[in-house]
C-alpha cells in the first residue's frame, strides 16, 4: 500500500469518526442528554487520532514519535471515558499501566505495521503484554485486596490474589524466555570440504643437469 493509499483511509476513517460523534451529539440534543458529561473525553481522543494519523502518512522514522504521542493522548481519552462512564476514577491507581507502558507499546506495534518493521511489531507486543500483567496485577491489589473501589473478598482474597500474581508472572516470564530464545540466530554452517584456494605457481629452476644438458 503506497502512501496515496494510506492517507485516504485514514482520512476515510477520520471522517467516520467525526461523523459518529456529530450524530451522536445531534441525537444527544433532541433527547436532553448531557453531552459535555459524556463525551468530554473525546476533546482527548480524537486529537490523540489525529497526530496518529499524521504520523502515519510516511514512513520516516521521524514520524515515529508522533505515532507514539498520539497513542498516548489516545489512551488517555479512553481511559478517562471509561472512568467517566463508570464513575470508576480510583482505577487511576493501577490504570497508570495501560498508559506507561501500554501506550507506548501499543505507538510501537502501530508503527511497525505501518512501517513494515518486525521488530518494531515484537517489541509493542511484549511492552503491551508487560502492560496487561501490570494492570491486571495492581487491579487485583488494589480491588480485591484494598477494596478501593467497595469490593473485596476478605479472607478469600488473601489466597486467591496471590495465586493469579504468580500465575500472571510465571506466564509473562515463560513468554519473554521463549521471544529471547526465537530471537538467537542459528549458528553460521561451514562446508564440509572448504576449498582449497589457489596456490600461486611455483617458480621453476633449471637444476644442474639441465644446465650441463644444455651445453
Amino acid at each position: 500500500m503506497n502512501n496515496n493509499e494510506q492517507h485516504e483511509r485514514n482520512t476515510r476513517a477520520l471522517g467516520l469518526l467525526l461523523l459518529a460523534v456529530g450524530a451522536w451529539i445531534l441525537v444527544a440534543r433532541f433527547i436532553h442528554i448531557d453531552v459535555e458529561a459524556w463525551l468530554w473525553p473525546f476533546w482527548i481522543i480524537v486529537p490523540g487520532g489525529l497526530i496518529m494519523a499524521l504520523g502515519f502518512r510516511d514512513t520516516h522514522r521521524s514520524n515515529e514519535g508522533l505515532v507514539t504521542f498520539g497513542s498516548i493522548v489516545a489512551v488517555t481519552g479512553i481511559i478517562l471515558f471509561i472512568q467517566n462512564i463508570t464513575g470508576q476514577w480510583q482505577s487511576w491507581a493501577y490504570a497508570w499501566a495501560l498508559l506507561f507502558p501500554g501506550s507506548i507499546g501499543l505507538g510501537q506495534y502501530l508503527w511497525g505495521k505501518r512501517a513494515g518493521d518486525v521488530t518494531e511489531v515484537h517489541k509493542g507486543e511484549k511492552t503491551m503484554q508487560v502492560a496487561l500483567v501490570l494492570f491486571v496485577a495492581f487491579g487485583l491489589f488494589f480491588e480485591v485486596v484494598l477494596g478501593i473501589g467497595g469490593f473485596h473478598l476478605g479472607t478469600a482474597g488473601r489466597i486467591v490474589v496471590p495465586v493469579l500474581l504468580i500465575a500472571g508472572g510465571a506466564a509473562l516470564y515463560i513468554t519473554s524466555m521463549s521471544g529471547d530464545r526465537n530471537q538467537v540466530s542459528p549458528p553460521p554452517s561451514y562446508p564440509r570440504n572448504p576449498p582449497v584456494p589457489p596456490q600461486p605457481p611455483a617458480q621453476q629452476t633449471d637444476s644442474q643437469d639441465d644446465i650441463a644438458r644444455h651445453l
